[in-house]
């Protein structure tokens, strides 16, 4: 793959390419570097990188304009952050990130060790093989693009395995949508989740998803796999409807599926949410709240609605090592969890500090980056077989190393 290294730093430059040359194969990858935000768009513009290591703190554009203009341009290929910079900055370009739809894999703390920047690079190898296209993707998707996409079938689940913190024992997995194109290749979430709840999608998604998750039930062996829904789509009707009429046909579904809400999704009516949970509690469906803690009603919505677990933001999580503040949000989340009796699940664990952190919080669940990428559902198997070689050395306390090293591309 082609690099582009942005470091206005002569030295720390030097370093991180040195550190990439001993990991990149050198018959096939290609380092290239810039100074600044302004070097590095024309350094985009002239050899269409696959992979950046973008600073911030940077003179004459900084990498934070810079990361904007990609944005602009539509750019879609894997960035790493690189930078000493306080957490707080950090969250906020991470949310930046996910707002104007970048790539952002991971954040690479200076200064860099070699451990981490080859989970990194293993990461954005795997994303880069799922991103392979062949077209550019259009200015602008349209509505009968999306519901080309559901006729096409080109909207494909991706699952994301989630496992306990304390044995590594798989226990279920997340699904997440793609939209794989056949001349576009993967179109970026942004490009089309807006689209679906634009055109009243969203719930068609769901079914969509849950659908797939019973054709290959198999695969998950009984897991609970959690499907993602919007405040709007758990008060439709029709949608709670459809789903009890897969239950009946499907008695075990309540097994194998609960839904997950965003917690910064707003009801317009609490009874209507009220209505809507009862009924899928009533045949053992469970909801789960996500991203707990970034939006204005969380407390509220666990008031209201029999939410059975709690999943930590991403954001607070991979900034626990470098922020106190994001520490203690998380420690509280936890305790509120506990006493509560809720089910905690760590999002966004990327390497293994953080996943020996949040083992000593006695947080219970995690997905991420360290455990595994979202998957196509053949690929679990896979996978599966090699967590549990991994999983072994962790509960043989293995050298960090070791484990780092264990961790193969699928």
């Amino acid at each position: 793959m082609d690099i582009l290294l942005i470091e206005d730093h002569d030295f720390q430059r030097q370093v991180l390419a040195t550190q990439l040359a001993h990991l990149i194969d050198p018959n096939q990858d290609q380092i290239y570097c810039a100074a600044n935000g302004i070097d590095a768009l024309a350094a985009v513009t002239r050899y269409q990188p696959q992979l950046l290591f973008c600073d911030l703190n940077m003179p004459q554009m900084d990498g934070i304009s810079f990361l904007g203009h990609l944005a602009e341009q539509q750019f879609t290929g894997a960035i790493i952050i690189t930078s000493a910079l306080n957490a707080e900055v950090l969250i906020s370009v991470n949310k930046m990130c996910q707002n104007y739809g970048l790539n952002l894999l991971g954040i690479l703390s200076k200064p860099t060790h070699i451990e981490q920047l080859q989970q990194l690079l293993t990461v954005a190898a795997n994303h880069l093989q799922l991103c392979d296209t062949t077209m550019p993707l259009p200015q602008v998707l349209t509505e009968q693009d999306i519901i080309d996409a559901f006729n096409a079938n080109y909207l494909t689940p991706y699952y994301q395995p989630i496992v306990n913190l304390k044995t590594g024992e798989w226990v279920a997995s997340e699904a997440l949508i793609r939209f794989i194109h056949p001349a576009y290749g993967i179109v970026p979430a942004s490009c089309f989740i807006q689209h679906l709840t634009q055109i009243g999608k969203d719930s068609h998604l769901a079914l969509l998803i849950i659908n797939h998750i019973i054709d290959h039930q198999a695969i998950f062996e009984g897991r609970r796999v959690a499907v993602n829904i919007s405040a709007k789509t758990l008060v439709e009707r029709s949608f709670i409807n459809n789903v009890l009429a897969l239950h009946y046909q499907y008695p075990h579904l309540h097994h194998w599926v609960y839904f997950e809400l965003t917690e910064s999704d707003l009801f317009e009516s609490a009874g209507k949410a009220l209505e809507a949970a009862a009924r899928l509690g009533m045949h053992g469906f469970s909801l789960s709240i996500d991203d707990f803690g970034t939006g204005y009603s969380s407390l509220k919505q666990l008031d209201i609605l029999p939410f059975k677990s709690l999943k930590l933001d991403i954001s607070f999580v991979q900034a626990m090592p470098t922020n106190y503040t994001a520490k203690v949000i998380i420690e509280t989340c936890l305790l509120l969890a506990h006493r509560l009796n809720l089910t905690s699940i760590a999002e966004g664990v990327e390497d293994i500090t953080l996943w020996l952190k949040l083992q000593k919080m006695d947080c219970e669940l995690a997905q991420g980056y360290f455990i595994s990428p979202p998957l196509p559902f053949s690929q679990i198997p896979i996978w599966h077989a090699q967590w549990q070689q991994r999983n072994q050395q962790l509960l043989n306390n293995s050298s960090l190393e070791d484990i780092a090293a264990r961790r193969q591309p699928l």
